[in-house]
């Protein structure tokens, strides 16, 4: 399906207007795991197709082909060989899966979430950190959905790499994704309806900010004249003004400790507008509990952007919004962290993850 031609006009008018760095040695594999108890990385990989069986319009054409997607599995040892649940994270536009897997003392998601006894699955999305790299035209968020959905199949399946040993299948998936990791866990819930529950890290569709719109136009101009010199089709989003993009009340050895941004393929950047009038034409069609996180200093969404997204999640069974006090668009950089760990524990407790 199109996006009539009105709706995708206005939107883009709106516009307008690894596996991870951790060493190698970090990773410890289930069988030589010092507890069962204990927490546990270990490598993942998924074998995906490139295509797009959503509604979003892709600009130009994804390319169908086959493709490796890596990331890691970290949480306690009995839980992951268990399988009663996992919660799939993507990441953002400038990073990979190490967003949630810092090697920063006391911002480490998924170790903490570990802690806690949840099971997390990262990622790296195509294109970026140690998955395969794809043209950069050749993806748009209606491809990262369906690949997002190929995914949540083989983790319920077991048809997919899991270290050297046996791969788990899990009874729930849950999906969560931070800023557009969370309309492509939108996109792929609505679509699909194979996820048990949708964690939206501070993603807001149509109440972009003006600092976001001037950063798309930025990069929409790169991408137009072909990306980066260095890279041809990526390019990185608000390249100039990081810290605004990325802090708020992180401290200083935060700031310092963060890895370099990452480029992002021009497709997902271009594509923006036509993935934001999806969004909102389908919100209401997920139809499992939704758990939102936004920061009240975030400048990509900021205040209200939570409370208008909340009320078009209309088919949900129920809504969890919490407000993270002085935290930008990226919360687990930010002082008020552990507010996050507490609201994504209490919900996956509520939901069975």
């Amino acid at each position: 399906m199109r996006i009539p031609t009105l709706l995708a006009a206005t939107v883009a008018a709106v516009l307008t207007a690894g596996l991870l760095s951790a060493p190698a040695s970090a990773v410890q594999s289930a069988v030589d795991a010092p507890a069962a108890s204990a927490v546990v990385k270990i490598p993942i990989s998924f074998t995906v197709k490139n295509t797009n069986n959503t509604d979003d319009y892709c600009q130009y054409v994804v390319d169908g082909k086959e493709y490796t997607v890596r990331g890691v599995v970290i949480g306690p040892k009995d839980a992951i060989k268990a399988g009663k649940a996992a919660t799939l994270y993507l990441h953002a536009v400038t990073w990979t899966s190490e967003y949630f897997n810092l090697p920063i003392a006391g911002h480490n998601y998924a170790e903490e979430m570990a802690k806690r006894g949840h099971v997390s699955v990262l990622v790296d999305r195509l294109g970026y950190g140690k998955s395969d790299k794809v043209t950069g035209l050749s993806t748009c968020f209606g491809s990262e959905a369906d690949i997002l959905h190929q995914e949540v199949a083989a983790l319920k399946s077991g048809n997919y790499t899991l270290g050297t040993g046996k791969a788990t299948t899990f009874n729930k998936v849950f999906t969560s994704g931070a800023s557009v990791g969370g309309l492509i866990a939108n996109m792929e819930s609505y679509t699909f309806h194979d996820s048990a529950g949708v964690f939206n890290q501070a993603w807001g569709d149509f109440s972009a900010g003006p600092y976001a719109l001037e950063e798309a136009f930025k990069a929409n101009n790169i991408c137009y004249q072909g990306g980066d010199p260095d890279n041809a089709g990526y390019t990185t989003f608000a390249k100039d003004t990081r810290d605004q993009f990325w802090f708020a009340s992180a401290t200083p050895e935060v700031r310092k400790a963060v890895p370099a941004m990452q480029q992002d393929p021009c497709g997902q950047i271009m594509n923006l507008p036509f993935g934001i009038g999806t969004d909102m034409q389908h919100l209401g069609m997920i139809d499992v509990p939704v758990l939102m996180v936004f920061g009240d200093a975030d400048p990509v969404f900021p205040p209200p952007s939570a409370q208008q997204m909340q009320s078009r999640y209309s088919g949900s069974p129920k809504v969890t919004n919490v407000n993270i006090p002085g935290a930008s668009h990226y919360p687990i950089l930010e002082a008020n962290f552990p507010v996050m760990l507490d609201a994504a524990n209490a919900w996956l407790n509520e939901n069975g993850g």
